[in-house]
């Protein structure tokens, strides 16, 4: 599967340099039948696939074969009741809102009845509105001598039923890119209307070391501003300075925390088992979830523009991108032996 985007082609067929990448469509073990776009490097032996039928959702990221994905309850409780699991992409907004009424950029919003609406525990809206979404559109995909990418949009407007609960149209737009052991994800919202549109979406990365017990994980986290949740896991607007010693390895510490002024390049790191996957807030990203619960041997960490909670007006309130222009966050998880 390639496209005839230039600089992404293969070898010139005359000689030329041949590509150690390669670019695949179909099913793979944890995209449940659905066809997946897989990026793969030979060189480095890392994979990664992303389905475009169900929102997007990263299903597998391997090196060599083995699978450090959490996959969780799978595609089909994601399709079906929003359950989370490898590389989700939350849109337009991340983690969870206080209630069904908001308030940004100028309008007076309800989540109440609109179809896309999950909730926790606590009934409250959670995760966006398009876990799982159909309505993605691949723009291109290709392999060459340095990489292999995919690009894909999905536009939100009035056509799609989740628009009321966030009544700002725009195009979301994805470019991945796998080079060497690195994947990079770069999402972009463009404004297709005469709004503002507000900046709110994140990713949930789920991670794990197969083969290794949990109480052997090492988790690193350079975060040091915690906001401080009440007993429904919003903000309450306090932050308070924190620090982590992973030394001792994760065992059975439990993590479900919020955290704020997050500088572009922090990295986060998963060692165990003679295998490293890092998490770099490249840009974009100025919050972070750490989520690593005490009934799943899982960790996740997710770069988030906005803070769980975003239209509550905390940490200096939230950011929106006018017509005509254009807002980009990155990402990258870089995944190798140690």
């Amino acid at each position: 599967m390639t496209s005839g985007r230039p600089g992404l082609g293969g070898g010139d067929g005359d000689g030329g340099p041949v590509s150690t990448y390669a670019v695949t469509a179909g099913p793979v073990a944890g995209s449940g039948g659905l066809a997946a776009v897989t990026l793969a490097s030979s060189a480095t032996g890392v994979a990664a696939s992303f389905v475009p039928e169900a929102g997007m959702v990263g299903c597998s990221l391997t090196l060599d074969g083995v699978e450090l994905l959490g996959l969780r309850h799978g595609m089909q409780a994601y399709l079906d009741d929003a359950k989370t699991f490898g590389i989700p992409l939350l849109a337009p907004w991340a983690n969870r809102l206080g209630g069904d009424l908001y308030q940004a950029a100028g309008r007076d919003v309800t989540v109440h009845g609109v179809p896309g609406v999950y909730r926790d525990e606590n009934g409250l809206p959670i995760h966006g509105l398009l876990a799982g979404a159909r309505g993605w559109q691949v723009l291109a995909s290709a392999a060459a001598e340095d990489a292999a990418m995919l690009t894909a949009t999905l536009r939100f407007d009035h056509n799609r039923d989740e628009f009321d609960a966030f009544p700002f149209p725009h195009d979301l737009g994805l470019t991945v890119v796998l080079r060497g052991d690195e994947l990079s994800v770069t999402t972009t919202v463009t404004p297709i209307g005469e709004v503002d549109v507000p900046v709110a979406f994140g990713w949930h990365p789920y991670f794990v070391l197969p083969g290794v017990e949990r109480a052997n994980w090492r988790l690193d986290l350079p975060f040091t501003r915690h906001a401080v949740l009440d007993d429904r896991n919003l903000p309450t607007g306090e932050v308070q300075q924190w620090a982590w010693d992973g030394a001792g390895g994760l065992g059975v510490r439990t993590l479900d925390d919020l955290f704020v002024a997050v500088p572009a390049g922090s990295v986060a790191r998963l060692t165990g088992g003679g295998v490293e996957v890092s998490m770099e807030y490249r840009h974009g990203y100025p919050y972070a979830v750490v989520f690593a619960p005490a009934n799943d041997d899982v960790v996740a960490i997710e770069p988030m523009t906005a803070p769980t909670d975003p239209f509550a007006g905390h940490f200096g309130g939230l950011r929106t991108v006018a017509p005509g222009d254009a807002f980009s966050a990155t990402f990258a998880i870089r995944v190798r032996k140690v």
